[in-house]
């Protein structure tokens, strides 16, 4: 397998089971020069901030978590989820562990490529708004954005010709268009307000108890329903997004303060200590011991 290395972009090209990262130049896309589909078997040493000069960074989460810092602000990238880059802004995947799988690609800015995706240039004008105006995480319902994204593989192995082109252009429009129609669902949710005040309960005080049937209950909605739409929040159901609360927190209670890992596990909802240390490994890539050593060593740092 030949890897080349893009140093402009700073990608590196492959096409294995773990790593498929293609350059649509090569099908007669030259505006489209990142898709892929990674997968993370082990932890991944964090990115240096960059930047994407004239191309947007789309990525979906789908399975295992991203820590994404964008403009200095730090997004928890959760299955579901959606992570947007644009040109000028300043990112870095700071957490990749094992287990990770996600979609990303990437693309010209519409408005500084003489064509884009073959379409009128007022479309490409307004394309390149929406895209902007889209924030750096978005939690909503993206089975289409998913799909989009599977479609688009499919088509990158048909047999090379004008079809195969026809069809990749397509699909990277459905993959834009899905991506920007998801944002709706996330600034205005079906029953928020039955659902926001549980979530923030949740992030405020994530050592309590949360029976789902409870949670519904003081929703004013059926278990079922209640899941969907805190789903559709989220990007998570209830138990999962809370261990993720958990997680949160437990590191904040690492990084500062002196409690014993077996008290900030109990304290947080753990059945046993290694359930947290492993759950804990599984989300930042580092023990809990191993966190804290590290994040309590930087404030010393240089004197």
């Amino acid at each position: 397998m030949v890897f080349y290395h893009d140093k402009t972009l700073d990608v590196i090209y492959r096409d294995t089971s773990q790593m498929r990262v293609l350059n649509l130049a090569e099908a007669g896309l030259p505006e489209v020069p990142v898709i892929a589909c990674t997968r993370f078997d082990h932890y991944v040493v964090p990115y240096a901030l960059h930047r994407h000069p004239d191309c947007f960074e789309i990525g979906l989460c789908l399975r295992g978590a991203l820590t994404l810092v964008s403009q200095g602000v730090e997004n928890r990238i959760l299955p579901g989820d959606l992570l947007v880059n644009k040109p000028d802004d300043e990112h870095s995947l700071k957490t990749i562990p094992a287990g990770t799988k996600y979609y990303w690609m990437m693309f010209r800015d519409p408005e500084s490529c003489e064509t884009f995706l073959h379409l009128p240039p007022g479309v490409a004008h307004d394309l390149h708004a929406r895209l902007n105006a889209l924030p750096s995480r978005i939690t909503a319902d993206t089975a289409r954005v998913k799909q989009a994204f599977a479609d688009l593989f499919i088509h990158y192995d048909r047999p090379p010709g004008p079809y195969r082109t026809f069809c990749l252009t397509g699909a990277c429009i459905h993959v834009l268009m899905a991506l920007i129609d998801c944002v709706p669902r996330t600034i205005v949710p079906v029953h928020v307000k039955g659902v926001e005040p549980i979530i923030a309960s949740m992030r405020a005080h994530p050592e309590k108890d949360y029976p789902l049937d409870e949670l519904a209950r003081s929703a004013r909605l059926s278990p079922s329903l209640f899941t969907a739409r805190f789903k559709q929040n989220t990007g998570l159901p209830p138990s999962h997004f809370l261990i993720a609360c958990r997680l949160e927190e437990a590191k904040r209670r690492l990084t500062s303060t002196d409690m014993p890992l077996t008290r900030i596990a109990l304290d947080l909802g753990f059945c046993a200590p290694q359930h947290f240390s492993t759950s804990f490994k599984r989300a930042f890539g580092l023990t809990p011991r191993a966190w804290r050593a590290q994040n309590r060593a930087k404030p010393g740092s240089g004197g």
